[in-house]
């Protein structure tokens, strides 16, 4: 008989125990790598990343309510940063909003702490490219770690997707950069010629079998090597994570949206933006194929995500179909919590009942929380979502 298809979701929670870094630290990351490129010049123990952030959270929370704190993330800076970039340009290619909107106040800085600049749109670009290229190298370095350190975590990550391989065709979409599911997915198809290395489309839509793997955010393993291919800017595979890559954003031509925002030719897909962004292969070919994937599969499962993608979410607006397609959701938990009330602040169930058209006493019910029933639930075909919170 044949089996049935397991699609599975995986976000920032699934990779934390294997040191990856949560949504929070990226951006921590980030300010403290750009403390080195780009310190204040009156504060240099200060930087304009920081700067930016801390100004977006001032905006936020400015006369706001008790338990309405509002903290920006990364990908909040980031499009702040590109944003303004586009806004502080001159001329034709400049966006129509900067004629009645421009930045003020932004502090000068010295670049790698010597040279004296004011943040225009040249220098606020380079803030947001330098920014990107060092989550890529932070994720790498981190990931080089796990390799060394975390085996028995891979192992034990290993055999639980291998339960599901005996049971289900297993496809996984990942928005992590690293390549921790990689490592338990390594024979799934990627869309990328394990010869040539490069992303080749058909591999992906004529594949003879159901299982493969989507880097939908792009991966550690992406690569621009130059030269390469007439484009520049191709993206390749590069399986060594120890190799030399240029994956740099800085100092390649940008892709400008049609508001007037210039956004980093990448490889990966970081802040807002991301219809833009994804225009490139893989990216596209990827999000082509999400859609069939979401469409086919029999159930589905998802891993420390958030709901914090609009992109994705809408993939799943008819998920709830006639079939009544199970559904498993996998996230951390306060101890001693059974259900989703007892540790969601209210985010994940709006990502939940919104994504899945259901309703929230329905995630709140004990029956449709417990670990053990993860496997009973995705083989019955429960229409009910299913929360399993993991221990922590």
């Amino acid at each position: 008989m044949a089996k049935k298809k397991l699609l599975i979701v995986t976000g920032a929670g699934s990779t934390l125990e294997f040191g990856m870094p949560s949504v929070a630290e990226v951006g921590d990351t980030i300010k403290s790598k750009m403390q080195a490129c780009f310190p204040l010049a009156n504060r240099p123990g200060e930087n304009l990343y920081g700067f930016i952030e801390q100004a977006i959270r001032k905006r936020w929370n400015a006369g706001a309510s008790r338990g309405r704190f509002r903290d920006p993330n990364f990908e909040d800076v980031l499009y702040t940063v590109f944003a303004a970039s586009g806004l502080l340009e001159h001329g034709p290619s400049s966006p129509a909003l900067s004629a009645i909107v421009r930045p003020e106040n932004l502090p000068d800085f010295k670049f790698f702490g010597r040279d004296l600049h004011s943040a225009d749109s040249f220098q606020m670009y380079n803030l947001g490219s330098y920014a990107i290229d060092s989550i890529l190298d932070d994720v790498r370095e981190r990931c080089r770690a796990a390799e060394r350190d975390r085996m028995a975590q891979f192992d034990l990550l290993q055999s639980f997707i291998a339960e599901f391989n005996n049971e289900f065709e297993v496809a996984m979409v990942t928005l992590n950069y690293d390549n921790v599911m990689h490592r338990a997915m390594s024979n799934a198809e990627t869309g990328f010629d394990p010869r040539t290395r490069r992303c080749e489309q058909e591999r992906l839509f004529l594949r003879p079998n159901w299982s493969c793997m989507l880097h939908l955010h792009g991966s550690i393993h992406f690569d621009m090597p130059i030269p390469s291919t007439p484009d520049m800017h191709e993206i390749f595979w590069q399986p060594d994570i120890n190799a030399v890559f240029s994956q740099n954003s800085s100092g390649r031509s940008g892709r400008t949206n049609p508001e007037g925002t210039k956004l980093p030719t990448s490889a990966i897909v970081a802040g807002y933006g991301k219809t833009t962004q994804i225009l490139r292969r893989p990216f596209r070919t990827y999000y082509a194929e999400l859609d069939r994937l979401v469409g086919a599969c029999d159930a589905f499962m998802l891993a420390g995500y958030g709901f914090g993608d609009p992109h994705l979410n809408i993939a799943f607006e008819r998920f709830r179909d006639s079939r009544r397609r199970p559904v498993a959701i996998i996230g951390y938990a306060k101890r001693d919590s059974m259900t989703l009330g007892g540790f969601d602040d209210g985010s994940l169930a709006t990502g939940v009942v919104h994504t899945f058209d259901t309703d929230l006493g329905t995630m709140r019910w004990l029956g449709h929380s417990c670990p053990g029933e993860r496997r009973a639930k995705l083989i019955s075909g429960s229409s009910r979502p299913a929360m399993i919170p993991a221990r922590r």
